[in-house]
């Protein structure tokens, strides 16, 4: 006797517990009211916004950059129109609040990195130190040439 194994992804999370049920309707639903978002704004610019969190009075907008939230905050007020207008979860909203997605962390760059010489410029050190006069100077140029990689 062969028994069916498979099932839906949707049914065993639904299935599993209430928790994960509630979850999953959530996530349902953010994405809905993302999409309905996205048909509010440019497109350059919807592709960067998630709606993260809607409570009674706020709305909370993703974006993955600090460029797009500038862009996103200075359309707030009309978007804020636009979107009460658009669907009934959003008639009670008050207040946008843009949020900026953390990138992933990656070594930092470093503050100071010890500056490189070539050879092109050391050979216009020497160039230089050859024209000079003061002796002091001249010597100074051509120890700093030598450091060239």
């Amino acid at each position: 006797m062969i028994m069916k194994l498979s099932r839906s992804v949707n049914k065993v999370l639904v299935e599993a517990n209430d928790d994960l049920a509630i979850l999953v309707t959530r996530t349902r639903q953010l994405s809905h009211l993302t999409h309905i978002l996205r048909q509010q704004l440019e497109p350059d610019l919807a592709a960067h916004c998630y709606i993260g969190n809607l409570d009674r009075e706020n709305l909370v907008i993703l974006v993955d950059s600090a460029a797009w939230a500038s862009k996103l905050r200075f359309h707030s007020q009309t978007l804020l129109a636009q979107l009460q207008a658009a669907h009934q979860s959003f008639a009670s909203i008050e207040m946008i609040r843009v949020k900026i997605l953390s990138q992933s962390v990656s070594a930092p760059e470093p503050v100071y990195q010890k500056p490189q010489m070539n050879k092109e410029n050391a050979k216009g050190l020497n160039t230089l130190a050859e024209s000079i006069q003061d002796e002091a100077l001249q010597s100074a140029l051509a120890r700093l040439a030598k450091r060239a990689k």
